[in-house]
């Protein structure tokens, strides 16, 4: 049977070439959806893991203060502590590198003589030289050779309004600890990093070592105890356990969507496997009277389904990996902008990864192949030597399957709404069964909707060739069925984005109030380093024209177990109450509350996540220990997943202390310009690292970002259209193929060529009208899934569903114009079928 096996592998696959490479196609295409995916997950984690690790590797513990600064005097405590055989501060700021905007570089200062290990490429000149030299700066070889600069070179740097001109003392090469360790990092004396960068007193970490012997768990519960609640004792690896629950709704998203196009891939394979069983039937049937059994016919199918697997993951992986790449600094910036991770600037694909690709692809192809194998093993000799009947049989279970179908779809509703509804991932359930629905309905829907066409007399062209499909629901129902999973995705992902952006639109509308806004060119990742000086600001507010100006002060906070942004602003501000758009209650009796008890206003993913109601108290960590803050209001707040608060300005520094201002919003005198006022602002402090944005300017940057964060799903959509497409083209050559006899017999009757291509492409076409119909409602079940279930319980938004017709249009066009030409070359193939084809029965 072995060399049965080997010797009709290569006649099987002369025989059916176009139809093996699209079936490998698809397995590849759904290898490189899943494993691009996964790439990207992976190397998130990566970045921030490779960060703690070139810089705290040799760390057993770090201690963290849960107020928005820690305090150097508590560095002797922890040395104190019995079990500490060392430990040494650090100092973290995140700069902007001067005339480069949008580049950054990560700071470490620490002591230069802890005992660290740190990998010198270039070491410096002595550690006098280190200390005494202004501005001295170990940089990685990457960026130094990137940048241009060597050894001795000096650059400029802001941090919030501050300047500083760092000079390149040494070459330290972190990617000898670990290949994914930022290019960005930079290391310099502790000292020299309080002074320049305005942190004197402060520091942003402990880490600690533990001595010989010591168990970590025990010095860290001593240490918790003795620094109090205003600290945090943590492992590495809770470090990275934390990073990986801020990235887990992001994450399972994006792998939730990469699976959808592994999924309409194993349909390619059903439908590649059972067009080959078919025109393989005789073939069978004389092996099984030869006494073959059910068992080696399974495995000589399986066999070829093998190579299929393998043949499509050896060219996923590198599909993947480029895919991947293609899409990394999207993805990048999104963790940058709205997670505060560190950047992704290398990929590795890891042997775990091409293992998963491996069993991915092998497996889809085994699940797309394995029922019909099964099948053809059954049947006895004398009805696989006979005419195939298996079209028949599929019409009798149509109703069968259409059942089961809406049974799935509204049995995983019911039991989500009875029994799921507290579980997080009850939503993804839904969405499953509806997906799971759709090529269960397929056949059923697509015979009725064959039979309702009526043909007229000499119809024989596009209208015949779509009410044919319905007698080969076999090959025709899982082609359709695939096309609607995939046009659900697109069209359902559509809709929820389109939603989305809307409704971000009006909240942007109402809370952006302001005429001009100013930060500066380290905020985008310094957040609460990034402030600007007082002078400044009183410079700022003399300015003529300038009726009113609210300042932001902003840094993060532990609030009943999350990291959240706290921000300070002047909520006795004329007109303040029309930038929160409250969920409930009269906006300025709720800020004439929060400023008169003290309170706080929550985001509404803060509220929705920790359970938190307007009256309840929230804890907060402030410099001393717990503190509990009303809370006066709850807002929509799209601008974190993990929520934030808002605070008045008094309040705040009551409680935490007086502190720097981050941001200031200026409202201008009636008649004045913004836009020219900008220009006017810019000029007279150009030598100021500031950012000066217009009201219009703003919201259309936080537009970008929003759609630059929704990029990558994009490329999801098209590949699992891509696969549905070529399953269009696939299921059309399988008909070709099927009914050469019967395209013989319309050539024979006086069919021309372009009648015979009018049919396919009614075939093709009216496919992918089926599947955009089906689609279109599987599509909207599932945006209402995604709005109202998946991300609420994974973001806590609330999401109006707006119709966004032109994007919605642009896809349906879309996928009926790549139908289309899908439908061309299977097309102009059945046309060239000669009428002396009558005599034979298959290929």
């Amino acid at each position: 049977m072995k060399r049965y096996f080997l010797r009709a592998l290569g006649t099987h696959f002369r025989a059916g070439r176009t139809l093996f490479f699209l079936a490998v196609f698809g397995v590849a295409l759904g290898v490189a959806s899943v494993l691009s995916i996964q790439i990207i997950n992976r190397n998130a984690l990566g970045a921030f893991e490779g960060g703690l690790r070139a810089v705290s590797g040799e760390a057993d513990l770090t201690v963290f203060g849960l107020a928005p600064a820690l305090r150097e005097e508590i560095y002797p405590a922890v040395l104190a502590e019995p079990g500490v055989a060392a430990a040494w501060p650090l100092v973290r700021a995140d700069v902007a590198l001067g005339g480069r905007r949008g580049r950054f570089l990560e700071i470490v200062g620490l002591d230069l003589f802890a005992p660290l290990r740190l990998p010198w490429q270039v070491a410096p000149d002595g550690i006098a030289a280190a200390l005494s030299t202004p501005g001295w700066v170990a940089l990685t070889p990457a960026l130094a050779a990137e940048m241009g600069w060597k050894v001795g070179d000096s650059f400029a740097v802001t941090s919030g309004s501050r300047r500083a001109r760092l000079r390149v003392g040494a070459l330290v090469d972190f990617h000898r600890i670990t290949p994914l360790a930022s290019r960005r990092l930079a290391v310099m004396d502790i000292a020299q990093a309080q002074d320049l960068f305005g942190r004197q007193g402060e520091i942003g970490q402990i880490d600690v070592q533990a001595a010989p012997g010591e168990d970590r768990a025990k010095l860290a519960a001593r240490l918790r105890l003795r620094l109090g609640d205003a600290y945090q004792v943590v492992t590495p690896e809770q470090r990275e356990k934390q990073a990986a629950g801020l990235l887990g709704a992001f994450r399972l998203n994006l792998t939730a969507l990469s699976f959808i196009s592994l999924f309409v891939g194993c349909f390619l394979v059903y439908t590649s496997t059972q067009a080959a069983l078919v025109r393989r039937r005789a073939e069978f049937g004389l092996l099984r009277s030869l006494g073959t059994t059910r068992g080696q016919i399974v495995a000589l199918v399986l066999g070829e389904v093998l190579l299929l697997g393998v043949l499509g993951v050896g060219l996923g992986i590198p599909i993947g990996y480029r895919v991947a790449e293609a899409n990394v600094k999207t993805v990048s910036d999104t963790l940058s902008n709205l997670y505060l991770l560190q950047a992704i600037e290398t990929l590795t694909l890891s042997p775990g990864l091409c293992l998963l690709a491996a069993c991915i692809g092998i497996g889809g192809a085994f699940a797309g192949a394995l029922l019909p194998a099964i099948d053809m093993s059954r049947r006895e000799p004398r009805a696989l030597l006979a005419a195939y009947t298996l079209h028949e049989r599929i019409g009798s279970s149509a109703l069968p399957l259409f059942l089961l179908g809406l049974a799935l779809a509204g049995g995983s509703g019911l039991f989500y709404a009875l029994v799921l509804r507290d579980w997080r991932p009850g939503g993804f359930v839904v969405g499953i069964g509806i997906l799971l629905a759709l090529p269960l309905i397929t056949p059923f829907l697509l015979r009725l909707a064959c039979r309702s066409v009526r043909l007229g007399r000499g119809r024989f062209g596009v209208l015949y060739g779509f009410k044919s499909l319905g007698l080969r629901l076999q090959t025709t129902a899982f082609a359709a069925g695939a096309l609607a999973v995939a046009a659900s995705m697109l069209i359902g992902i559509t809709l929820m984005i389109g939603s989305f952006r809307k409704t971000l639109e009006i909240w942007v509308a109402s809370t952006v109030q302001a005429d001009i806004y100013i930060s500066t060119e380290s905020w985008a990742r310094g957040r609460s380093e990034a402030t600007i000086s007082d002078d400044l600001v009183a410079a700022i507010r003399r300015i003529p024209g300038v009726h009113a100006m609210d300042r932001l002060r902003q840094f993060m906070v532990q609030a009943g177990g999350r990291r959240v942004a706290l921000s300070g602003v002047d909520l006795g501000l004329e007109g303040a109450s029309a930038r929160f758009v409250l969920m409930d209650g009269e906006p300025r009796a709720v800020l004439r509350r929060a400023r008169e008890e003290n309170g706080v206003l929550i985001g509404e993913p803060l509220a929705r996540k920790g359970e938190y109601r307007v009256g309840e108290r929230l804890p907060l960590a402030g410099p001393r220990g717990p503190l509990l803050f009303p809370i006066a209001g709850v807002y929509y707040d799209y601008a974190s997943e993990n929520g934030s608060i808002v605070i008045d300005l008094k309040t705040m520094a009551e409680a935490f202390g007086p502190g720097p201002i981050n941001n200031l919003a200026l409202y201008l005198e009636p008649g004045i310009n913004p836009e020219q006022a900008v220009d006017d602002l810019k000029a007279r402090f150009k030598d100021a690292p500031l950012v000066i944005r217009s009201n219009r300017r703003l919201r259309e940057e936080i537009i970008s970002i929003f759609d630059q964060t929704f990029a990558v799903t994009r490329l999801l959509q098209a590949m699992s259209l891509l696969i549905a497409v070529s399953g269009i083209t696939l299921t059309l050559l399988v008909l070709a193929r099927e009914r050469v006899s019967e395209l013989a017999l319309y050539r024979a009757l006086g069919a021309t060529r372009p009648q015979i291509v009018r049919i396919f492409m009614g075939k093709g076409v009216g496919m992918a009208l089926f599947g955009l119909a089906l689609g279109l409602l599987g599509g909207i079940a599932l945006a209402m899934v995604l709005i109202f279930l998946i991300n609420r319980a994974y973001f806590g938004w609330t999401i109006a569903v707006h119709w966004p017709w032109p994007a919605l249009l642009r896809d349906m066009g879309t996928i009926l114009l790549a139908a289309a030409l899908a439908s061309l070359y299977p097309a102009l193939r059945a046309s060239r079928t000669p009428a002396t084809e009558l005599d034979r029965d298959d290929l």
